[in-house]
């Protein structure tokens, strides 16, 4: 059983002498936590917005590149899509495949599907690969 006992003296200075020595525990600890803190909301900021970078970059080239074949919401129901029997981009057999195969097949192509490694670099192949799996939690 803790009990805090405290005394005041009767000379005033020396009362708000303890005070301030109190009082100058939680502002040393606001220094040294408010810089952790401002780097954790930066950091916290920056990743946001390079997921949002990301998600925009995946959508402009997915539009620009496959949406022609695979439709604009991947459904693949084009005449073209449909003519080259293209799988939906929502289906599980796409969904269950892993980034790297998807990057692969993106990159090298696959069935009727040409290869992209010439024309789009490989952050944008990255950024496919992410819409892609956006695409699955839109439908």
């Amino acid at each position: 059983m803790d009990k805090k006992i405290s005394v005041w003296l009767n000379d005033n200075n020396a009362n708000e002498a303890a005070v301030r020595r109190k009082s100058r525990m939680p502002l040393a600890a606001f220094v040294l936590v408010a810089p952790l803190l401002a780097a954790l909301a930066l950091l916290t900021s920056v990743t946001i917005a390079v997921a949002a970078s990301n998600e925009e970059t995946g959508d402009s080239t997915f539009k620009s590149t496959c949406a022609m074949c695979h439709g604009p919401d991947g459904s693949g129901n084009t005449p073209v899509g449909m003519s080259m029997r293209i799988p939906d981009l929502h289906s599980t057999q796409v969904q269950s495949q892993s980034d790297t195969q998807l990057a692969e097949a993106i990159g090298n192509g696959k069935n009727s599907m040409p290869p992209f490694k010439g024309s789009l670099s490989p952050a944008q192949i990255h950024d496919l690969v992410v819409h892609l799996r956006q695409l699955s939690e839109k439908k």
